[in-house]
């Protein structure tokens, strides 16, 4: 009976250690725990696989020079983070294409980039010359 106890404290430390849910008695067995919807979306192994096909580089002025970050997301509004009408140039790093648009809420004159195309100046497009309110992955 005491070696029994001892199994089964072994067993629960090795579960505790390794995350695993017991069962109430060490005889009882229970359906295994679905994974929960909230854990499987963030994920970050599949936010980085997502983050690797979303991937854009934007620079305050042409020919890649100055004020840079990266965008992996859609932004629907480029007022909240800074760089409303200041994109002059970018490097598309992902496997998607991105499109850049005039106006926030993706509206507007518009121009896109595949993967691993460049844009040394926005200035060669129609009403885009500093004009980038908004921008989009499409994959």
């Amino acid at each position: 009976m005491r070696i029994r106890h001892i199994a089964i404290a072994g067993t629960a430390a090795a579960a505790l250690t390794l995350g695993a849910a017991l069962p109430a008695f060490a005889g009882d067995t229970q359906p295994p725990a679905k994974p929960s919807h909230t854990a499987a979306a963030h994920d970050t192994s599949d936010l980085r696989a997502l983050a690797a096909k979303r991937k854009v580089q934007v620079f305050q002025d042409a020919s890649y020079e100055n004020r840079r970050t990266t965008f992996t997301e859609n932004m629907r509004n480029l007022k909240k983070d800074g760089w409303n009408d200041t994109i002059s140039s970018a490097i598309n790093q992902g496997k998607c294409t991105v499109t850049f648009y005039q106006h926030k809420a993706y509206v507007g004159a518009r121009f896109s980039l595949t993967k691993g195309e460049r844009e040394p100046h926005f200035g060669d497009h129609p009403h885009m010359s500093d004009a980038t309110s908004s921008i989009k992955f499409r994959c």
